[in-house]
């Protein structure tokens, strides 16, 4: 997608696996469940980081001009200040969207695959408590009338790789890092950010 329609990026998108990747004879349904690409949006979690930046920004140019105050200071942040509201707008927009559009589709899939109706399996996920898999395996033991315990069965891919700033952002890593271990979002770490 063209840079103009995604200015407001800081982080690499959910990718869809490719079908040469996916595994004969297993649910494509699990394997893109496994992969990743019914996980909730991440850009939820992403516009903390533009908080972040803007007072960083603020806090760079107190400390590079420290006589500005009041209505000047005002000034001298209102284009950063601008473009935060801007970009964390438009950022929580695609999230809620793509995150309404993300529960119909799973709602729907689930029902597909195991020949419930959609709002049975809407029913089961405003209640259901655990990951996505679980939920994919609570429906499958209700369909077929007999238990399936996630964690004895197989795994056929590994999740994908979540919050990697792209090349330009990396200057944020710092941020960033520091707003994972603030939230204790440990498992959007990866360790390519743990290195730097």
């Amino acid at each position: 997608m063209s840079r103009q329609f995604t200015w407001w990026r800081r982080f690499h998108g959910v990718v869809k696996l490719p079908k040469k990747y996916l595994f004969k004879g297993a649910s494509e349904l699990q394997q893109r469940i496994e992969f990743g690409e019914y996980e909730f949006n991440h850009l939820g979690r992403e516009v903390y980081l533009e908080d972040k930046i803007y007072e960083a920004k603020v806090e760079a140019i107190k400390k590079e001009s420290p006589w500005l105050e009041g209505e000047t200071l005002i000034e001298a942040v209102d284009y950063d200040r601008k473009q935060y509201n801007k970009r964390k707008a438009v950022m929580m927009k695609k999230h809620l969207e793509a995150e309404q559009k993300l529960l119909l589709k799973l709602a729907e899939d689930l029902a597909n695959e195991f020949d419930m109706t959609k709002e049975r399996v809407s029913d089961i996920m405003e209640i259901f408590d655990g990951t996505t898999r679980e939920l994919y395996f609570k429906c499958k033991s209700i369909a077929l009338g007999k238990k399936f315990d996630p964690e004895k069965m197989q795994r056929f891919i590994n999740e994908q790789p979540r919050h990697i700033l792209k090349p330009k952002e990396r200057k944020y890593i710092k941020l960033w890092t520091g707003l994972i271990k603030e939230h204790n979002w440990r498992r959007f770490l990866n360790w390519e950010q743990l290195k730097q």
